[in-house]
């Protein structure tokens, strides 16, 4: 049994999320190693960008919540990821104590790059269907694998609720 699942259709304007994500470019923070909000792991640096919900404009947040199921009076943190080509995420646990829920929703991507680690320590690519959440423990090792040169840029949004 799979410890990852997806459930479809969670959010149903993947599109509209991603054209004001490119609208609003200039908000994403590089993620790199040197960077203000690098991220860093045991396995390495990413090589990324995000947008904080700090930094989102109006609209694009309003794009956000407009078909998400989610009570947003709970949810402490809305960040968008963008993976140019060439970008990663590297192998990483998210329950690093600063909140004990998430949820990762796929708005973008040519070819899957999400990849979850089993108990053997042998990892699966998640097909990354827009608009679909996934589900699976908080403390699971996962990864984004590096975009390709051929490829547009990847986009997710993750939903975080506090400790």
């Amino acid at each position: 049994m799979s410890q990852v699942n997806l459930i479809e259709n969670y959010c149903s304007n993947p599109t509209e999320i991603v054209e004001l994500a490119e609208k609003y470019s200039d908000k994403f923070s590089m993620r790199s190693d040197g960077d203000a909000f690098e991220f860093k792991t045991k396995y390495g640096v990413s090589n990324m960008k995000s947008m904080f919900h700090t930094h989102m404009p109006d609209e694009l947040m309003d794009a956000i919540w407009k078909t998400i199921p989610e009570d947003k009076t709970f949810v402490e943190s809305v960040t968008l990821n963008r993976y140019d080509p060439g970008d990663y995420l590297p192998r990483h646990k998210d329950s690093i104590g600063s909140y004990w829920k998430f949820k990762l929703v796929f708005l973008q991507s040519d070819k899957p790059h999400f990849k979850w680690y089993d108990n053997n320590g042998d990892g699966h690519l998640v097909e990354e269907i827009p608009g679909a959440v996934v589900d699976m423990p908080i403390d699971l090792e996962h990864e984004v694998t590096e975009i390709g040169q051929d490829e547009k840029p990847k986009y997710s949004l993750v939903l975080a609720w506090g400790a």
